[in-house]
């Protein structure tokens, strides 16, 4: 059995590029983050730069630079009310969060404990982004009416199994009533984890069945990045071509250092300086693809709550068609179809 040993660098002062391991019984599933922890930044809009102004920016403090970066200064995910379920699977989360709580529709723990109560943070930080309630406090997500699925599939050190992601993604499919094919299964599945190895086959069939069901899965594309989007560092399960790999952008729509590259990148997001909900009812500042993956999976969120077609290839097509180009013209290593926008 192939072990790796999950590290957590936390630091008040920098960010540390790294990318985490998992011990388990085929090749290694990791939480991805660069990660740095401490208060909250000079502004909701990023670091110390309050000099700086972009146009996409608005006056309201609830919403975090990247979401600003995305709705381009005009925020819309607190408009529709319709019944969209993101499966979160990762460390669990703060379920009495007051910015998650009245969101969360199901909470279940993949990993034979008996609680998806998140100890760690990373998941609870996904989970703000995507979802945070609109109560003029704190952060607000990306769809900030979504009903979230709380699956937890990694540990309190965030390193958890592939076989307990697997557990997760049935979980996610099969919805809380436990049947495929009913109201109640997953819509999209967000996984802020991953690992540079291929885990095998079963790991890809269960990606594949949940695909075929109509389930959009979205992945990060992980943090082992050397700063050149010319070379390819490789991340599963995003690498897969039924899952949605993101990259991670600055303020600055540069991608970030870390961000891994190569052909299989679809789409970037903003993952640096990432201001959203933590552990303890708290809120704090993390980077990596971890973050960007969750401005991914809201918007996706928001565009079921519009009416789109919930299927995961018309998903992939709308999010292509309004995206930002950056970087080489069309497709490329780095942004894949570029910058993710909600039009």
């Amino acid at each position: 059995m192939q072990k790796l040993k999950a590290t957590l660098i936390i630091s008040i002062f920098f960010v540390s590029t790294f990318g985490l391991g998992i011990a388990m019984a085929v090749p290694n599933l990791v939480e991805d983050p660069t990660i740095q922890v401490g208060g909250p930044p000079c502004s909701l809009f990023g670091t110390c730069d309050s000099g700086t102004t972009y146009p996409w920016e608005d006056s309201d403090p609830e919403t975090p630079w990247g979401i600003e970066r995305v709705f381009n200064g005009n925020y819309y995910g607190d408009q529709y009310t319709t019944a969209v379920q993101v499966a979160i699977l990762d460390t669990g989360i703060d379920l009495d969060h007051p910015d998650l709580a009245p969101n969360i529709a199901w909470a279940v723990d993949a990993t034979g404990g008996n609680s998806a109560d998140d100890k760690n943070g990373h998941g609870t930080h996904v989970a703000g982004t995507i979802g945070a309630i609109r109560d003029n406090n704190g952060v607000v997500g990306m769809y900030a009416n979504v009903q979230i699925y709380a699956i937890k599939v990694l540990g309190n050190g965030g390193s958890g199994s592939w076989d307990d992601l697997i557990t997760g993604l049935d979980l996610a499919m099969r919805g809380p009533d436990g049947v495929v094919g009913t109201a109640d299964d997953a819509d999209v599945v967000s996984m802020s984890l991953g690992a540079s190895s291929d885990p095998g086959q079963a790991v890809h069939d269960k990606i594949i069945e949940l695909y075929n069901a109509g389930i959009t899965l979205v992945a990060a594309a992980g943090n082992d990045g050397d700063g050149d989007p010319s070379t390819t560092e490789m991340g599963y399960p995003a690498a897969y071509p039924e899952v949605i790999a993101v990259a991670a952008t600055d303020k600055d729509d540069s991608l970030a250092s870390f961000s891994n590259s190569g052909d299989y990148i679809d789409f970037a997001a903003p993952g640096k300086n990432i201001y959203s909900t933590y552990k303890g009812g708290g809120y704090d500042t993390l980077s990596g693809t971890s973050m960007a993956t969750p401005h991914v999976s809201g918007l996706v969120a928001l565009y079921l709550a519009m009416g789109g077609t919930r299927d995961p290839a018309a998903v992939y097509d709308w999010l292509k068609a309004n995206a930002l180009d950056l970087g080489p013209a069309g497709h490329d290593t780095g942004y894949g179809w570029g910058l993710i926008q909600a039009p």
